[in-house]
């Protein structure tokens, strides 16, 4: 039977629903608040690592001898090229757009100045998403694994902080001790990293057995000292507040961001957690990565090129026969977190 609408019979356009999900950006907006952008195609980063020493007694006739330069070594990275697009055609212009009134009288020009606000926020959430993939992975990974069509590498950060709890010492099992654990690393991190860490973000599993854990339940059942709290609360970046140790100082996050990979097989798209359910990131909250934007190259409509410094390029181009438009964000994101040590990335179960 044809689809028909009869139009003696009133009729009311009750409401839009649209499904989408929101975009989160709690690490890369939490830690790479450093935002940079380059005309050149890499980024080199002289990354120097101090020492506590302190300066000598010496004698006043004698003197004493000159410290040792301390040396630094140059990363060098190349952000690579993010893009989206969407394409539009006549056909899509001749019919109403979600939630318009059908006798609205709206032209294919009046729906293409809508559409085009539309699919530009689209394209910018599109490239976010990435860009907080990428920041979640320097992180938990310390390396980024850029994979696409006809691109295949990794960018190493050389992340040294991993621990990974075995045997009977794995939370949830029986001689587990979370906090004593949570306490070594900090101090690690305080010795090595020269940095207070303040904020321990979990996984899913991993917050549960940590909850759960019962020297934490005894501990914090304890009204004779002040030893923290939970105190569940969603923040407006996508995190979870858990609540608060004093031993050691730190907040405790969960974050339950996903993501769709569909390039480890991309006949089978899968929805993964951003942050693993065994993994625990034990980091100061005030990092100060670095978020670069490498410059972006391409033809303009004169077909002159163009090299923009800037963190996206929008750009459109018309194809003919048929007649088609195609809107396109460009982007060469590349979050550094350039401080060498200054957290942890434990695996507990």
């Amino acid at each position: 039977m044809a689809n028909t609408i009869d139009i003696y019979t009133p009729r009311c356009l009750a409401e839009v629903v649209r499904t989408v999900p929101p975009v989160r950006t709690f690490f890369r907006d939490t830690f790479f608040t450093n935002r940079r952008t380059f005309v050149s195609e890499r980024i080199d980063i002289d990354i120097v690592k101090g020492n506590r020493k302190m300066a000598a007694f010496i004698s006043p006739v004698i003197g004493g001898k000159p410290s040792k330069r301390d040396g630094y070594r140059t990363a060098s990275y190349k952000p690579p090229l993010v893009s989206d697009s969407i394409l539009t055609t006549a056909d899509s212009l001749l019919k109403r757009l979600p939630g318009e009134d059908p006798y609205s009288g709206k032209t294919p020009a009046d729906r293409a100045a809508q559409k085009l606000v539309e699919e530009y926020s689209s394209l910018n959430d599109s490239v976010t998403r990435r860009e907080e993939w990428m920041a979640a992975q320097a992180i938990i990974e310390g390396q980024i694994h850029v994979v696409g069509n006809g691109v295949d590498e990794v960018i190493d950060f050389g992340l040294t902080n991993k621990v990974n709890v075995t045997s009977t010492k794995q939370w949830g099992k029986a001689e587990a001790d979370p906090l004593n654990d949570l306490n070594t690393w900090v101090r690690k991190i305080f010795k090595e990293g020269f940095a207070n860490a303040d904020m321990a973000i979990m996984g899913e599993k991993a917050l549960d057995l940590f909850i759960n854990d019962a020297k934490v339940q005894k501990l914090l059942d304890n009204r004779r000292m002040e030893i923290g709290g939970v105190d569940p609360r969603d923040l407006p970046n996508g995190a979870r507040y858990i609540g608060h140790l004093t031993t050691p100082n730190i907040d405790i996050y969960e974050y339950a961001e996903v993501f769709t990979d569909d390039w480890t097989d991309p006949s089978n798209p899968t929805t993964k957690a951003l942050v693993p359910e065994n993994k625990v990131i034990v980091i100061p909250s005030a990092s100060n990565f670095a978020m670069n934007y490498g410059a972006v190259t391409y033809l303009d409509e004169n077909e002159n090129w163009v090299t923009s410094e800037t963190d996206r390029v929008l750009r459109k181009y018309i194809q003919r026969n048929p007649d088609r438009k195609t809107l396109e964000v460009l982007a060469n994101p590349l979050p550094v977190p350039d401080k060498a040590d200054s957290w942890l990335v434990a695996t507990v179960c």
